[in-house]
């Protein structure tokens, strides 16, 4: 269950200049992700959510505006600070999972723990585990070339969890799955949020999974409307008032 903010985003406005053209992409927007709650993102393709999803995810800075996590600033943080805090408490699966295609699956998921410095033999037996709790038990020696998308993007959630990260961030999860397939990935994603404690965003336009969500916040204009939940919800963590 929710026990607070985890994340907050605070007026969050972002732009990109091209030429003589700046672009808005989000205008003043805040939300604030409680610890555990499941969220969807959902909104017209362009219309900023990877771009919100990149930001929560300190992928990118916002033109102006804060973010906090746990209550203190992230973008604060010197680069090499700012790199650990990505790497330490936030997980990421996007649409186009990104496994390197020589390594294994196993090593796949190993790699964000042997980049924070961890034994050998400790993120491998983390690794094994995990590839074993998303139905993954007999691929561990597998490269990517060799997996169904599924496996794929189920590897993918592995490597995003390895770390325990407390956000757990899916940009458009299931887009490139069959419906069956993408099923089973957002059963996945639920389980594993409700077995985990993280908080888990998902930007998607599959209206199934964003049902599965805790609430669904729609982006347009650049910035965030309730639009349904499942529990009440407080509206005043999220910019633009109410739909």
């Amino acid at each position: 269950m929710p026990q607070g903010a985890l994340v907050q985003a605070i007026e969050i406005d972002k732009r990109y200049v091209d030429g003589p053209a700046v672009v808005s992409v989000l205008e003043y927007l805040s939300l604030e992700i409680e610890a555990g709650e499941r969220i969807a993102i959902v909104g017209e393709s362009g219309v900023g959510k990877s771009t919100l999803l990149h930001l929560l995810g300190a992928l990118d800075r916002p033109t102006s505006g804060r973010i906090l996590f746990d209550g203190e600033e992230v973008f604060s943080r010197p680069e090499a600070e700012l790199a650990a805090f990505r790497n330490r408490e936030v997980g990421f699966v996007f649409q186009f999972h990104h496994l390197l295609p020589d390594f294994t699956a196993l090593e796949n998921v190993m790699l964000p723990a042997l980049i924070a410095g961890e034994a050998f033999r400790e993120a491998q037996t983390r690794a094994a585990s995990l590839l074993e709790r998303v139905g993954l038990r007999e691929r561990l020696a597998h490269r990517p070339g060799q997996l169904s998308g599924g496996e794929q993007q189920r590897v993918a959630v592995a490597r995003a969890l390895v770390q325990r990260p407390r956000l757990l961030l899916a940009d458009e999860p299931t887009g490139n799955l069959d419906p069956a397939t993408g099923d089973g990935v957002q059963q996945l994603l639920v389980e594993l949020n409700q077995e985990h404690g993280s908080s888990l965003v998902v930007a998607t336009h599959n209206a199934r999974l964003a049902a599965a969500m805790g609430r669904t916040l729609r982006l347009a204009g650049g910035r965030l409307r309730e639009q349904v939940a499942s529990t009440p919800t407080r509206v005043g963590g999220v910019g633009g008032g109410a739909s």
